[in-house]
């Protein structure tokens, strides 16, 4: 047995001993995973119990706004966001996560979610170029891919997936 686990930690050949750890929140939407830095989530609630009303003329990336303990919170519906199809099926596992983006609290709405996944910072690749926006107005949605067993992972990029989209409902 290694010292390492003689300490309750990953054996050594797992990940790199000098390499800096990574804790990301893993997630659902549709049938892909993606996660978030597990710092930048306040909390993950169940979907269902809170209503959603939509916001006329709000951005066309704003599903719409939640009230949790007095507080207005806007809510971004990832599906709609990555272009994946709601599934009925999926209704009940619907999840809200509750993140800090520049400053603000803002709901991630998704199917489920995964966990923590703590992984060295090496397993992270960044994204392929071809998963860019080569648009000059958008940013790179995800910062990149890595591994769970036979699923990739992609880590989004929270600043730069809720900016933009500033084009509102009433205007489309």
């Amino acid at each position: 047995m290694s010292e390492s686990q003689s300490r309750g930690g990953p054996p050594a050949d797992a990940a790199r001993e000098d390499a800096p750890q990574l804790k990301l929140a893993g997630f659902r939407v549709g049938d892909d995973a993606y996660a978030i830095d597990i710092m930048r989530i306040k909390e993950v609630i169940d979907a269902r119990p809170h209503v959603i009303r939509p916001v006329p003329h709000a951005p066309a990336i704003v599903e719409g706004v939640i009230q949790l303990r007095g507080v207005v919170i806007p809510v971004v519906d990832l599906r709609k966001r990555f272009g994946v199809n709601p599934d009925p099926t999926r209704a009940r596992l619907n999840k809200l996560i509750i993140v800090s983006v520049r400053g603000r609290i803002v709901g991630l709405h998704v199917d489920s979610i995964i966990g923590e996944l703590g992984m060295s910072a090496d397993a992270v690749r960044p994204a392929p170029s071809m998963l860019r926006d080569g648009a000059a107005t958008r940013t790179e949605f995800f910062t990149g891919v890595c591994r769970r067993g036979d699923e990739m992972v992609f880590v989004v990029n929270l600043d730069a997936l809720l900016r933009g989209g500033s084009e509102s409902r009433g205007e489309r």
